[in-house]
């Protein structure tokens, strides 16, 4: 049975879910190798929209980590994505 593919909200959740529990700055390919399993340039396109939108933050080393806002996010989707998906 093929498996579905994931839809943009859902990606974007993977993220930030990982980013949620690993608060510490994370390099951006270990972002991309445990949080998804995109190419690296898709992976860029997701984070450069969460960056966009302040969720996701990176720092001047190229370390990324979720802002405040990204956790309200976060937890707002956590609560309504199991009734969707």
């Amino acid at each position: 049975m093929p498996r579905a593919r994931k839809g943009a909200v859902q990606i974007r959740f993977e993220i930030l879910e990982y980013l949620y529990y690993n608060p510490e700055p994370q390099p951006r390919t270990h972002i991309w190798r445990r949080a998804t399993t995109l190419s690296y340039d898709d992976f860029q396109k997701h984070l450069a929209y969460l960056r966009k939108r302040g969720l996701v933050v990176e720092d001047g080393d190229g370390n990324c980590y979720i802002s405040k806002e990204g956790r309200g996010v976060y937890d707002k989707l956590r609560r309504v994505l199991p009734s969707i998906l």
